[in-house]
């Protein structure tokens, strides 16, 4: 190093140990314990070199438990909502962001003294770029590691700058958003009919002939002719959020009954021309059909005869009905016979609604009745009982709202509405067009007038008539609870295990640093520390090296180098090897 009028101007000079110049004398290098002596009084007490890794350390450890504590405080909470967009996701991002931006630092600089440390038992030149390039990153650390033997501090510390690259990914699993059912604001509820006593009855034209109001008579109509909307009890329900949960459940409706009795018929021909018979069949409680090919008949029913079947001994049905039917033309032509009953019930439920869908199903359902009579009040008395959700068990008093009222009119009414619809004949002409005596009895008839057309038509009549009296004739309710889909926070602490892990690490590595290296001069990443050293060169080989960067390198795995401190200054010493 010349100086110049301009100030001092650095150049190469060969390499090798000749006689000393005028100038420059010989360096004696310093025992250990005057090394000491110099670093002492050259610092202060020798930690505070590390003042901002300290600061970092600490810095790191607060922000990883700011990070604990926020997704401690979040986990099974609802998503905050926060002013101008900021999220949780956000806030967790910015805290592990810092917590591994420090900890990294606090790494790396403690890499950077230990390249130093490296080099005071004497090693390869070259390995002072892989050291500092180790202090720098994530690959310049993954390059240490596969080029060392782990026997060194600064493995601990190129295993953290790696892995400590994976923080992010470990930080974001963390927190998993889930969703779950909570009651939802607002009041559900289902119509239904409870135990105060059922009345729907109009006067009529005489005593005795009650009428049942417009309302219900056009339930009748639409159950018979099947025009029901598949959604149609949808208008009992109420619920806000569309999705309800309610207590299983009673309610007085309508419930039907049907029997084949096909094989009770009794046939018998008479013919007044051999190839023309009439055909004679007869039920036992005396109701007949007769039909021939000249005069085919395609039905015949009737509401007031016996049933011959359907077991009624505990109810008293509000009407019976019994048909006999053929299908079209036929020698003979192929004949059924159907017998229903339509009752007052006690229906159970249990039902819900999911997105918006109200699903109601029938658990079961009582026709017992406590009085036979048709011209007195009575009750409904089901098998099992439910108030409120809760069963209650027979014997059952007047307090348990488990008597299902119903006025003796309102039976008649439904009776004289009822029974001449479902009375008529149908016959088919010689045009093969049918003629029907109403139009009920057309629709009862169906398509071929046997027991699955007939019986879907009372089981349509039973529906639209309970859906009439639980929305217009009773309108008391069932409460149920609404609920919503919210959601929620939830934390996965495992992927915080090796966060934690790092920032102790990170942590115990600038300990064990800051003690290993006390003895040491503090220069960590600074350049200064190489431009203010020389290289002594003690063997009398001449090195040339090349001044391009992999000339240098070339050079330095061929020199092996020792950090001594002299009394002016630090030294590299090298020795060329060949």
């Amino acid at each position: 190093m010349a100086q110049s009028k301009e100030g001092y101007r650095l150049s190469y000079v060969p390499l090798h140990d000749g006689p000393e110049t005028p100038g420059r004398a010989k360096v004696r290098p310093l025992s250990s314990a005057e090394q000491v002596f110099l670093q002492s009084q050259a610092h202060g007490f020798w930690g505070a070199s590390w003042t901002w890794e300290i600061v970092s350390c600490l810095t790191s450890i607060v922000f990883f438990i700011a990070l604990v504590l926020v997704l401690w405080h979040y986990d099974g909470r609802p998503m905050p909502d926060w002013p101008y967009g900021i999220t949780l996701n956000a806030l967790v991002s910015v805290l592990s962001t810092v917590m591994k931006a420090t900890m990294a630092f606090i790494v790396a600089e403690s890499l950077a003294q230990l390249k130093w440390s490296w080099f005071r038992g004497g090693n390869k030149l070259s390995d002072l770029a892989m050291l500092d390039a180790g202090s720098r990153g994530a690959m310049g650390s993954l390059l240490v590691l596969l080029r060392t033997t782990p026997r060194h501090l600064v493995t601990i510390g190129s295993v953290v700058l790696v892995v400590a690259t994976v923080t992010d990914p470990f930080v974001q699993q963390v927190m998993a958003i889930k969703e779950r059912p909570v009651h939802a604001p607002g009041n559900a509820s289902i119509q239904l009919c409870n135990t105060s006593m059922y009345t729907d009855y109009g006067e009529g034209p005489g005593p005795g002939l009650n009428q049942v109001p417009l309302a219900t008579l056009g339930a009748i109509y639409s159950g018979i002719f099947q025009t029901q909307n598949s959604n149609a009890r949808t208008v009992m329900m109420d619920c806000p959020s569309g999705n309800c949960t309610f207590p299983r459940y009673q309610s007085m409706g309508f419930c039907s009954r049907c029997a084949d009795i096909t094989d009770e018929l009794h046939l018998s021909k008479t013919s007044i021309i051999p190839s023309e018979p009439t055909y004679n069949y007869k039920l036992p409680n005396g109701f007949m059909f007769t039909t021939s090919i000249n005069n085919m008949y395609l039905m015949n029913s009737t509401s007031n005869r016996n049933l011959i079947r359907l077991n009624t001994t505990r109810s008293t049905p509000i009407v019976n009905f019994t048909a006999i039917s053929a299908a079209g033309y036929g020698v003979p032509p192929e004949v059924s016979a159907t017998e229903c009953a339509l009752f007052f019930c006690v229906d159970t439920y249990e039902a819900g609604v999911k997105g918006g869908t109200f699903s109601e199903t029938r658990t079961s359902f009582s026709t017992a009745q406590n009085t036979s009579s048709v011209v007195e009040d009575f009750s409904l008395i089901p098998d099992t009982c439910y108030v409120n959700g809760t069963r209650v068990e027979k014997p059952y008093n007047d307090t348990d709202d488990c008597l299902y009222n119903v006025n003796w009119l309102s039976r008649i009414a439904m009776y004289n509405s009822l029974a001449p619809l479902l009375k008529g004949k149908g016959s088919l002409g010689m045009a093969n067009r049918p003629s029907w005596g109403s139009n009920t009895v057309e629709a009862l008839y169906g398509t071929e007038g046997n027991f699955t057309d007939i019986n879907s038509v009372f089981q349509s009549l039973a529906s639209t008539l309970t859906i009439n009296a639980r929305s217009k004739v009773c309108q008391e309710k069932v409460s149920g609870v609404p609920w919503t889909i919210q959601s929620f926070v939830h934390v996965r602490w495992k992927w915080m295990i090796l966060p934690g892990l790092l920032v102790v690490l990170s942590m115990i590595f600038l300990g064990i640093t800051v003690v290993h290296t006390r003895n040491q001069y503090i220069w960590k990443s600074s350049p200064l520390a190489l431009l203010f050293s020389d290289l002594l060169i003690d063997e009398p080989l001449e090195l040339k090296s090349n001044p391009t960067l992999k000339g240098m390198e070339n050079t330095s795995r061929k020199m092996e180098v020792l950090l001594e401190t002299t009394s002016e200054g630090v030294r590299l010493k090298a020795v060329p090897r060949s």
